[in-house]
């Protein structure tokens, strides 16, 4: 007969004079590796979206947003720009032998898919890896109250931009020792960005230990793009980044 050891206890009393585990302490994800985790994790995106620091640059581009182009078919077929990044594309081939493709996209408010016919998609291919950011010149119809997207034409979305970015940025910091590395930042970019569009940078110094709100104006101006814009944004200390 085999011996039985039995062992009584309560769930969660063995062990209670293990030491707590330490967990190693590492660098917060930029907002962008934030945003691609949350995708890969769940299948969208929960904190923010990749373009919204794009949109302000785009639509100073004359593209519109998702939400405005159905409002605007609703009136009848039309031919918009509008930005997305890519999620997937499936590519069939038609009964005479042409490639053609369903894109699957998003912006800030909303997921849609674009059909690319075989001219199209082979001058975008290289554009459509999932994670791009583009930027579609698009036929849209209603169709019994769905929209129906064919694109005509794809540009990656930092080129489609570039010429609308410099408005300038107002960044509000929580205390002074932020200003270092907002500083740091901006001078790597402009060393960087010897061409294109460049902006006024302010500054709102927030410090309790100050009477109040503090304005600073650098006075020159620094490149301003949606990337600088993230940039600054992530930076500890930097509590907003808005557009002027």
């Amino acid at each position: 007969m085999n011996n039985v050891i039995q062992i009584r206890g309560r769930f969660g009393e063995a062990g209670d004079d293990l030491p707590e585990p330490r967990l190693s302490l590492a660098a917060n994800w930029l907002p962008a590796e934030k945003l691609a985790e949350e995708f890969k994790a769940i299948g969208f995106y929960l904190s923010g979206h990749p373009l919204d620091d794009y949109m302000s640059s785009l639509k100073r581009s004359g593209v519109i947003t998702l939400d405005q182009l159905i409002e605007k078919a609703k009136g009848g077929p039309l031919v918009a720009k509008l930005s997305g990044i890519v999620a997937g594309r499936q590519e069939r081939k038609s009964a005479r032998g042409n490639r053609f493709a369903f894109v699957q996209l998003s912006d800030t408010t909303g997921n849609y898919e674009a059909t690319m016919f075989s001219d199209t998609l082979e001058a975008s291919r290289i554009h459509l890896e999932a994670g791009s950011k583009i930027v579609l010149s698009v036929e849209a119809t209603m169709e019994s109250e769905q929209l129906k997207l064919l694109c005509r034409s794809v540009q990656p979305m930092d080129g489609a931009v570039a010429q609308a970015s410099g408005a300038g940025l107002r960044v509000y910091l929580e205390n002074a020792s932020a200003i270092n590395s907002v500083a740091t930042v901006l001078r790597e970019a402009k060393l960087a960005t010897k061409n294109g569009a460049k902006g006024p940078i302010s500054f709102c110094l927030l410090d309790d230990s100050l009477p109040g709100e503090v304005d600073m104006d650098l006075g020159q101006n620094f490149p301003v793009t949606p990337q600088i814009k993230g940039a600054l944004k992530s930076l500890e200390g930097v509590l907003m980044v808005e557009d002027l």
